[in-house]
């Protein structure tokens, strides 16, 4: 049986392109989901959803019928948390 390799690609994000769109992505908006578990789109532009925990977010997407592995996965701390790099 011939596997249809484009069925089973998996999209992978330009590490470059979204990095620069989530360094642009409005701080007005990120801070709706603070404290929460977001999905950015492969290209930064976008949250798809969000959940409390991974869990939670993995099953959002799955019921908008969006791939999880097709997300960018990223936790927004909440207000006046010091993030350390």
């Amino acid at each position: 049986m011939a596997v249809n390799q484009k069925e089973n690609a998996v999209n992978l994000p330009d590490l470059a392109e979204y990095a620069k769109n989530r360094y642009r992505f409005p701080p007005e908006e990120l801070v709706k989901y603070a404290g929460l578990h977001v999905a950015f789109s492969l290209n930064g532009t976008q949250i798809l959803a969000s959940g409390a925990t991974e869990e939670e977010l993995e099953q959002r997407l799955c019921a908008l019928g969006i791939d999880p592995s097709q997300v960018v996965g990223s936790y927004i701390p909440p207000a006046g948390t010091a993030v350390l790099l």
